[in-house]
């Protein structure tokens, strides 16, 4: 896809608004940075390919030129960000290469030719926005949570080629809270008693928890301090603004021992917290203790890591104020903001919007609390501006400086799903109707590594003047993930694009929930499109036509992935109606189709497990072994490492003591998937099993419900180990998987215009309309005579007539009633 080059809008980003940010660029030498990133991403050998030039003017620009006498690539640009970005342009667009995220660089497909393609004439680009921000406040505990340097190095080379000027940079900040609370006379004890577990850092920063999953030991401590200094050193050096953690005035309780006076409220019961770990301590904005606090903080804040004078802060992230009145609202956020500025007076106060989702933030609410800081002192995130635009509702935050963000995914939680033609067009047609308050662009995920394509999109709205034609950029994106234009991968995405990649959120699956008999979970109207999918990527491993890369395995992994996910669902519906059926009369034969139904579940999440264990994206053992890796030398090693390994185990299951947040953060990973989500229900399986055998109701009650809570709390504090590195072959793997899930056996009759109109004759609709899939599920169960193209499957013919515009499939061989029903119809089926 070509781009057109964007026409400098002066009051974009705070050019020609006195009352906008006027954030600079930090003084860094962008040849330098760009130089060595070419060395990391595309190797030493490339080097001299490229070379690099800054060049002046107003707001983010680049140029690309290749060099007459060398047949190199000249790229200039206004900073290393926008060099960068004019670098990856060239690298998607003309060398069939793409560079996202992947385990050991399992996302790079680098496919640099030994001599460059040629540009005819120099591209000059420049960005509509000034702010391309990056991260969610809970994106650093989901999944960043253990990532050294190394993972680090990765993530900032990846922000720079994607055009990322302002990141949030929160590593490190307990160094500075410790050192903070010990100034002003707290114990290490009273400290202790406070921080939260290094998985859960996110929440008890908001205020909503303190102390779970605990202590947060010095060794924790100092290495994440060292971290953030790596990170800082290395995003400035490319020009990065760098938005660093604010005072918002969560405290300890102990504070209250050396300010007996003080004025506090405490949050009580966020997410079903008890009052131990969730009754957090604020110390009102409104007490002057606030601003000495928050100036001593911010003082030791900028003497160890600097500051681009951005400040991200939330103090009711989630919490209502303690009051309603307005004058309060106002003089609570403007305390925020004057503790910044006490010591930064060219702070800027970076503000998520999602507290306002809230239904305590009325116009008026909203509007008074904002007033309290100047307008060119804050930028709002509006955080989930894809599905709930807050900007609209708030009157452009009542004239703030705003971005526009993609949040996307929560928790972690894996699905095939975002609107892409709405990434693609929003965000430009909001930026020229938000009355020149639209400052920026962004990602705002509770979590990272998932659904590339969404984000490739979204970090490269910004630099459109128009929406892309998105068949022609789905077409490239395709050609450069694989290195290839090949058929198959082609057929697949175009397919992927108008079928998959226009719906909202499908990420909640009871697959990886506690087992429950009713509730099919959140419908995906796409599965029949992604066995399609999964068929064209099975051909294309078949027939050797496409590499078989870190890249495509990734993908052909996510979409066997989902399609055996959605597969699970529709036995399990299946089950459900077995279940009710059986429960009202006891009939045996309900009872023991539903106990197949759930061994059939069982048996693909089995299978599952083995196809997750073929791509390092997918693995427990990955999360588990980064965990274990932020373990000190010294005496304390043995218990840092069972905390480690509890904190990582318990933010994918439980989320709290006692399943607070249970399954939250669940993960279709290699490893949890057999012995954590075939562990529950196995469970349930036995239960069914046994009720059944004894002529009992069929229902999972709370005693089975401690049994799967004590479940949980054992797998929580297991140590086994599981597979860091692929057990499986992808390709193998893959092709056998498909044969057994993607084929039908074929021993079905097509009957047109027939159907089997009477409720009663229903089974259940699937969601999958593959024929394939839904012979397989009608074989599944002795009671399924046939099944209707619409998903019906059907357990008598009863009741049947000719349907003009319906297509029968007829199981082979017919029972005797079923074909008694067909003659009298006069409808002679050879079989």
């Amino acid at each position: 896809a070509t781009f057109v080059a964007c026409e400098p809008r002066e009051y974009v980003g705070g050019v020609g608004r006195e009352d906008y940010p006027r954030l600079s660029t930090p003084v860094h030498d962008a040849v330098a940075a760009m130089e060595g990133l070419v060395t990391r991403v595309l190797g030493a050998e490339h080097s001299s390919k490229f070379s690099f030039e800054v060049i002046s003017g107003s707001g983010d620009s680049y140029e690309l030129e290749t060099n007459a006498t060398t047949g190199g690539l000249i790229v200039r640009g206004s900073n290393g960000v926008s060099m960068a970005a004019g670098l990856y342009w060239f690298l998607r667009n003309k060398c069939n290469s793409q560079v996202t995220w992947g385990v050991n660089d399992s996302g790079r497909m680098i496919n640099v030719p030994d001599t460059l393609p040629v540009l005819p004439q120099k591209i000059s680009q420049t960005c509509r926005v000034k702010y391309r921000y990056y991260m969610n406040v809970c994106t650093v505990s989901y999944s960043m949570a253990w990532w050294n340097w190394t993972r680090w190095e990765k993530e900032i080379d990846w922000m720079a080629l994607h055009g990322i000027n302002l990141p949030l940079s929160f590593a490190g900040q307990e160094y500075i809270w410790y050192r903070f609370f010990t100034q002003i006379g707290l114990t290490d004890d009273e400290i202790m008693d406070y921080f939260s577990g290094p998985a859960f850092l996110a929440w008890q920063r908001m205020g909503n928890i303190m102390k779970w999953a605990g202590p947060l030991d010095e060794d924790w401590r100092l290495m994440q301090r060292d971290l953030q200094l790596q990170i800082l050193k290395r995003s400035r050096g490319f020009g990065m603004i760098n938005a660093l953690p604010g005072f918002s005035g969560h405290l300890p309780s102990a504070i209250t021992r050396l300010y007996p006076n003080a004025s506090v409220t405490h949050s009580h019961g966020w997410n079903n917290f008890n009052s131990s770990y969730s009754s957090v301590l604020l110390l009102e904005p409104s007490d002057p203790l606030f601003q000495t606090l928050g100036k001593q903080f911010y003082t030791l804040l900028v003497e160890e890591f600097g500051t681009d004078h951005v400040y991200q802060s939330d103090t009711y992230n989630e919490m209502d104020p303690s009051s309603t009145n307005l004058t309060f609202l106002t003089e609570s956020n403007k305390a925020v903001y004057d503790a910044m500025a006490s010591v930064d007076p060219d702070a800027v106060y970076l503000m998520q919007g999602w507290l306002f989702l809230n239904g305590y933030w009325t116009n008026d609410r909203v509007e008074a609390y904002l007033a309290g800081v100047p307008n060119e002192h804050m930028m709002i995130l509006d955080l989930y501006t894809e599905d709930r635009p807050l900007w609209n509702r708030f009157d452009n935050y009542y004239g703030k400086p705003w971005i526009w963000n993609m949040l996307h995914t929560f928790g972690g939680r894996r699905g095939l799903y975002g609107n892409l033609t709405h990434v693609a067009t929003q965000p430009l047609i909001d930026l020229v109707t938000s009355n020149n308050t639209m400052v920026g662009t962004g990602l705002t995920p509770e979590a990272i590594e998932n659904n590339p394509i969404m984000y490739e999109m979204m970090l490269e709205v910004a630099w459109h003047n128009t929406a892309p034609d998105l068949n022609e950029w789905v077409s490239t994106y395709a050609s450069s993930r694989y290195g290839v234009n090949e058929s198959y991968t082609q057929q697949a995405w175009d397919i992927m694009h108008n079928h998959v990649y226009m719906q909202p959120n499908i990420d909640t699956l009871p697959i990886q929930q506690v087992p429950t008999i009713a509730g099919g979970g959140i419908g995906n109207a796409n599965a029949t499109a992604e066995v399609e999918v999964w068929r064209l990527l099975s051909s294309a491993i078949q027939f050797n036509t496409v590499p078989l890369s870190g890249t495509f395995s990734y993908d052909v992994v996510d979409v066997g992935r989902q399609v055996l996910v959605n597969f699970w669902q529709d036995f399990r519906m299946m089950m459900g109606f077995h279940v009710t059926q059986y429960n009202k009369n006891k009939d045996a034969t309900h009872g023991t189709v539903a106990v197949i139904m759930v061994h059939k579940m069982i048996q693909i999440m089995e299978d599952l497990d083995t196809l997750l264990g073929s791509d390092y994206n997918y693995l427990l053992g990955v999360w588990l072994d980064m965990a274990s890796q932020w373990v000190g030398a010294g005496s304390s090693a043995k218990e840092e490492a069972v905390n480690r390994n509890f904190n990582a185990r318990n933010q994918i299951t439980l989320w709290g003591p006692n399943g607070e947040i249970n399954d939250y953060a669940a993960k279709h990973w290699n490893g949890l998937m057999k012995d954590y989500y075939v562990g529950r229900w196995s469970l349930a399986a036995n239960v069914i099993q046994q009720q059944v055998k004894a002529n009992l109701s069929i229902s999972l009650s709370s005693s089975f419900d401690d049994a799967i809570l004590n479940f949980a709390k054992s797998w929580n504090q297991n140590t086994n180990e599981y597979p860091s590195a692929p057990i499986y072959n992808v390709a193998e793997r893959t092709l056998s998987l498909f044969a057994k899930y993607g084929k039908g056996p074929g021993n079905y009759t097509v009957i047109d215009k027939f159907g089997v109109p009477a409720v009663s004759a229903n089974i259940m609709q699937s969601w999958t309309r593959d024929v394939g899939q839904m012979e397989i599920l009608c074989n599944a169960d002795p009671t399924c005579v046939g099944f209707n193209q619409n998903g019906w499957m059907k357990n008598t013919l009863e009741g049947s007539m000719k349907v003009v515009d319906s297509t029968f499939y007829l199981k082979v061989p017919p029972s005797r009633d079923s074909m008694k029903a067909l003659h009298q119809l006069g409808m002679d089926v050879r079989v």
